[in-house]
Formats: structure tokens, sequence, C-alpha cells
């Protein structure tokens, strides 16, 4: 009697194949158990085993389910989805594989790997257009280079892989080359040019200095920041720290130098031993490289900020803040006392 069925289960599956030959997509089972139910409308597998599609899927699983009419594939426990043709591989525990949109969506804890481009996607849901090879990932998603040295945190993650592109959707953390941290919003990382962008608002923090930007993009290669409306923090975790205020700037976060525009600079309260000073530069445009800030057409004073006028101020072609001898030289000053 058991070989009796073996026999008809194998016929089942052969004429299976046989008739959906005929349609654009074929499904070949290799169970080694199914049921069909339905009058033929449902085939279900309860126990391990691999369907492969003409399409170059192969998916591995402890149950399937296939709805016959609606050409719909469920599968779930300890799921393996190869995608032979774009080189993709999913691990997950539940899918719904809908082979007339060609979409494949996952759920209860998902990981997709880029073998071409060496790159990891973790998230508890997937979704994953076929057609045009995108993969949105959803829930505490995770994208991740380990060569390159590079991972995208968010809530949503698109994977455009054709066009080798990834976005962002609302909140949004990055850690690039293990030593600058990114928070912001609504990123798009190009992955061939490797440059990070958004138009929101972010902060960006390595060992010892804060970046504040309005928008921003970030050329990971030269490790070169650029951006609008910024402020760069020197020393942000210690309790007095020069701060640098910009319309338009240019980090390199390398050797720590920039250039920035529309510059206004308050200089940290102790430089003179005095905390009760408000040392403020505020200059046409001003960088900054190996310790020393050069100030352009700038103007300088110490007083306590308040709404009355400044009681003195030196105004220089060039105001040079050297940042270890602590000391500020002006090169064509003109000193002014009230309107003297």
């Amino acid at each position: 009697m058991k070989n009796k069925i073996l026999i008809v289960i194998g016929f089942l599956i052969f004429y299976f194949n046989v008739f959906n030959a005929y349609g654009e997509n074929q499904l070949n089972f290799d169970i080694t158990e199914i049921e069909i139910v339905e009058n033929g409308k449902k085939f279900i597998g309860n126990k391990r085993g691999t369907i492969t599609s003409s399409d170059g899927i192969i998916i591995k699983a402890n149950r399937f389910e296939y709805l016959k009419n609606l050409n719909i594939l469920n599968a779930s426990g300890d799921i393996e989805i190869i995608d032979t043709i774009n080189n993709n591989e999913i691990f997950t525990q539940n899918i719904t594989y809908e082979r007339n949109k060609s979409f494949i969506f996952t759920k209860n804890g998902s990981r997709a790997v880029d073998k071409d481009k060496n790159i990891e996607i973790k998230a508890e849901e997937f979704s994953y257009d076929l057609s045009k090879n995108i993969i949105i990932a959803e829930k505490k998603a995770v994208i991740e280079n380990k060569i390159k040295n590079y991972k995208i945190l968010s809530n949503f993650i698109k994977y455009l892989r054709n066009e080798e592109k990834i976005i962002t959707e609302g909140k949004t953390s990055a850690e690039i080359h293990s030593k600058y941290n990114f928070t912001s919003k609504d990123v798009t990382f190009s992955i061939n040019s490797m440059e990070l962008v958004s138009k929101k608002k972010t902060i960006v923090t390595d060992e010892s200095n804060l970046y504040q930007l309005e928008k921003f993009r970030y050329l990971i290669n030269d490790e070169e920041l650029i951006g609008q409306q910024i402020l760069i923090n020197t020393k942000y975790k210690f309790p007095t720290s020069d701060k640098f205020y910009f319309k338009n700037a240019i980090i390199n976060l390398k050797n720590r130098s920039f250039y920035g525009t529309d510059a206004n600079i308050k200089v940290r309260k102790d430089i003179f031993d005095d905390s009760n000073n408000d040392p403020r530069i505020v200059g046409v445009s001003a960088e900054s490289k190996n310790n020393k800030t050069i100030v352009n057409k700038g103007v300088f004073t110490s007083c306590k900020q308040n709404e009355n006028c400044t009681p003195w101020s030196i105004k220089a072609r060039e105001i040079i803040h050297d940042n270890i001898k602590n000391e500020i030289t002006y090169n064509n000053a003109i000193l002014k006392i009230y309107d003297f």
C-alpha cells in the first residue's frame, strides 16, 4: 500500500509539471510527501523539500502550500531562497511568492545576501520585486558591506540592485569605516560612487568632533563632507570647545581640515583664562588645517555678548587662530573702541 501511494504521488507531480509547462512559468516540486486538496486547486507539502521555478528561483522550506488558481506559493520553516539569475540568497521563516506579480514577501526575521556586491541585508520583513530586482527591507533593517566597511540602519531600506543604489525613509543611522557615525533622515547611498546624501538635518561624529548640517553629501573614498548651514563643534565631549558656524563648507574628516563661507566662530571661553568672556570671530570665510584657523576679512572681540554694541573689536584682513598656542594674530588690523 505504501508503494502504491508513492507511485500515485509521483504521477501527480509529473502531471502537474506538464500542465504548467503551457503557462509562462513552471514549478517543479521535489517533495517526499505531497497532499492535493480542493479538487486539485491546492498542493500541500508537509515535509521539507525543494521547489524550482522556470524563472530561476529555488525555494527550500519545511512546509509548502501552493494555490494553483492564484499561482501563489506559501512556505514556512527554515526557508532558503536562491535567485540563480540575480545571484541573491534570502533566508527567512515565512514567505508568500506571488508568481503572477513576480513578488516574494518574507516575515519573521529575514536575511538577504548579494554575492556579487558583498552586501548583506537584515530586517523583520522583505518585499522582493524579482522583475525590477529591488529588495525593500522593513522594521529594524540593516544593510552592510563588511569588505568596504559601511553599515546603514533604518526601519525602511530600499535596495535598487540594478541602479546600485540604497534609499532609506525616515530616521537613519550609518557607520562608515568604523569611525564616522551619521544620524539623519531619508538618505540615499550610491554604491558605485560611494556617496552618502541627504537633504535633511544630519549629525556626524567621530572620536572628538561633531558636525551638524542641514543637508549634506559625503564622499566616502575621499572622506570629504560637503554641506550647508553647518556647525562644527571641536572636542564636543569636553566642557569647553570651539564652535564654527558656516553657510556652506567642505570638510575633510581624515585630516580635520575645512573651508567655509560666512564664518561665525565661537572660540572656547577659557582661551584667555576668563570664563566670563565670549570670544568670537565673524568673517567672510574661514579655513582650518594643521591646528590653525585663518579667517578672511574678520572681526574679533572677547566682550560678553549682549544686546548693546560691542565695547571693542579688532577688524583685520586676516585673523589667524593658533589652537595649540592659544594665540590670535591679526594682519592689517584696526582696533575699534566704541565709536573710535
